[in-house]
């Protein structure tokens, strides 16, 4: 192959990059090289070489189905929907990889070799049909160890992540030699970097060479770096550093556990506590932040089997519950709707006679998942951010009751939190629909029950809780109805699982029998092919979902307070009440 004079210049000049510098960095010298000697028209080695600075190392494996370790810069829909990536390992040639393997045994900068090597051994089964050489292994190990004994690399996080796949790729190799050289290189690279209030920075010795019981470490170079962690942990108590003192206490917790020490585990747990205490006492934190701390220091009290402490972390959570509220800043937005826009609404939704209203406002208000999946999608786009973060969602008193993770990780969780948001923003609108339909009809609670109890569903022998329950809703009496009708659900939904012979009981420890839980039976394959996931979705979120409004749950276990029974909350329970008096036997009209 000829290469231009000009392209072996830019080979030369990579090679002698002595500043620290990324893969990023050569990426773009190379794209304005091309850009600048041979604009649209640039050679395909050149292409090649950006290609091979532009892959994204450590790519999460949920994110890519390449099954490799690097994955696409960039991936995009184009206007039919077709996803792009780039660069995509569809326009990888077993000539490229050839390439690729020549110019990291001829690079002089370790960078480069260790780049090229890296993807010529990740990618060589796929595109080759066979295992790379082994001496691409050897040059990726000891290019990295060039790397950071040099200083070369830009970001040390990069670093660490360089200093994992080598290590992997030494111990799948057997490499006794480079893995020596590894564990010398790993722990003096974690002595230059470490400064005490950036984790990030310290701390991978322990993860990557203690924790892994492939390594064959020594146990003075063991035990040197688990001094320098707690010598490091009491510096951080004694600075009052309770965030990066909780990542010190995280990988201590983990050797003392390994090791059986369950009096050292809950020494450390407990020096992290008093911090977070002192801080807490003397207000240096935020309510909701000590709440967090608090909540996940429990988690590891309960990680660790600590039981002595434990209490103490629930009572210092329910001192701080009251003031949560109050510590929180409200956000409000407004929309405004034309009286005249409004009023043709409400007029389309009652027109019709007595059943045909019910059914319309009934379908009107359900929610529907794929709908509720779109909004989450287009929000997710619009707001990315948004969607990366874990929410806590917080009861009357400000306990955390549930969490909802990245939209990722917890879609699920999103989808439910979702519905819920949407059932009070649309509270308003359900309001008015039923106040229209019963100012028109003027209904009595039993002509509302003859309405539901045409579905089988609803026994004949709890009729007299439907009309009380009914009544005192028609009457604004929302506590005594909500009362009396929330509890009513359960018996709906277990009279629809016998009818339809899901069992509806579960043995106990005490040698008898539970009722499964609504939630249970609401998950139940064969309730959700009867009711829809639509609704079964709906009276989740609505009843006995934390993640949703959970009324079943609040009201039964005493949770809710007294402003909670309102006529929004009633609105939506006489709603889902009619969505379940649809269900029909199958020969019925």
């Amino acid at each position: 192959m000829q290469i231009d004079s000009s392209i072996k210049n830019l080979w030369k000049k990579l090679d002698q990059m002595e500043n620290p510098h990324s893969e990023r960095d050569i990426s773009r010298e190379i794209g304005s090289f091309i850009k600048t000697h041979f604009g649209e028209n640039s050679p395909d080695i050149l292409l090649w070489e950006k290609f091979a600075f532009d892959f994204v190392e450590d790519y999460p494996a949920d994110k890519s189905n390449w099954n490799t370790y690097f994955g696409p810069k960039m991936v995009k829909a184009n206007e039919e929907g077709k996803l792009l990536e780039y660069p995509s390992i569809h326009l990888l040639t077993p000539d490229i990889l050839s390439y690729w393997g020549k110019r990291a045994q001829e690079s002089k900068n370790p960078i480069l070799k260790a780049r090229y090597a890296n993807l010529v051994l990740d990618f060589s089964e796929k595109i080759k049909g066979k295992r790379a050489h082994h001496r691409f292994a050897q040059i990726f190990i000891d290019s990295v160890i060039e790397i950071s004994r040099k200083n070369l690399h830009t970001f040390n996080t990069k670093m660490i992540k360089k200093f994992k796949r080598a290590l992997n790729i030494a111990l799948a190799y057997n490499d006794k030699e480079r893995i020596k050289k590894l564990i010398d290189a790993i722990t003096a690279y974690e002595e230059k970097i470490a400064e005490d209030d950036k984790p990030g920075l310290w701390g991978f010795s322990y993860e990557l060479l203690v924790k892994n019981k492939k390594v064959p470490l020594s146990k003075p170079k063991e035990n040197r770096i688990v001094e320098d962690l707690e010598r490091r942990f009491d510096r951080l108590i004694k600075n009052n550093d309770y965030w990066s003192a909780r990542h010190a206490t995280i990988l201590l917790a983990d050797y003392y556990s390994r090791r059986g020490d369950k009096e050292k585990t809950k020494a450390i747990l407990r020096k992290l506590y008093k911090l977070l205490q002192r801080q807490i006492d003397s207000n240096q934190l935020l309510p909701m932040t000590a709440t967090m701390h608090l909540n996940e220091l429990y988690a590891l009290y309960s990680q660790y089997g600590i039981t002595d402490g434990r209490e103490q972390i629930l009572n210092k959570i329910r001192e701080l519950s009251g003031k949560l509220y109050d510590s929180l800043i409200k956000v409000a937005a407004s929309v405004e709707i034309g009286s005249t826009e409004f009023q043709k609404y409400i007029e389309q939704l009652i027109d019709g006679d007595f059943n045909m209203m019910l059914q319309r406002i009934t379908i009107h208000f359900l929610p529907f998942k794929e709908q509720v999946l779109k909004q989450i999608e287009e929000l997710s786009k619009k707001a990315p951010i948004s969607f990366l973060a874990t929410g806590k969602i917080m009861d009357d008193e400000g306990r955390i009751v549930a969490t909802v993770g990245p939209l990722e990780k917890d879609p699920t969780g999103n989808l439910i939190f979702h519905i819920a948001q949407d059932l009070s923003i649309s509270a308003p609108f359900l309001r008015e629909a039923l106040k229209a339909f019963l100012n028109k009809f003027n209904p009595t609670a039993h002509d509302l029950v003859n309405y539901l109890y045409k579905s089988p569903i609803f026994r004949e022998d709890r009729k007299e809780f439907f009309i009380r329950g009914l009544d005192a809703y028609l009457k604004g009496d929302f506590v005594a109805s909500l009362h009396i009708l929330i509890p009513q659900f359960e018996a709906i939904i277990r009279n629809l699982a016998q009818i339809i012979e899901v069992p509806v009981i579960k043995p106990s420890p005490s040698g008898g029998y539970f009722y499964r839980t609504l939630d249970e039976l609401l998950r139940e394959d064969r309730i959700v092919n009867v009711l829809s996931e639509d609704l079964s979705l709906y009276l989740r979120t609505l009843l006995t979902d934390p993640r949703g409004w959970n009324i079943r749950n609040n009201l039964c276990h005493g949770i809710s307070n007294f402003d909670s029974f309102n006529a929004g909350v009633a609105d939506r329970v006489f709603h889902a009440l009619l969505n379940l008096s649809l269900a029909r036997k199958k020969n019925s009209q």
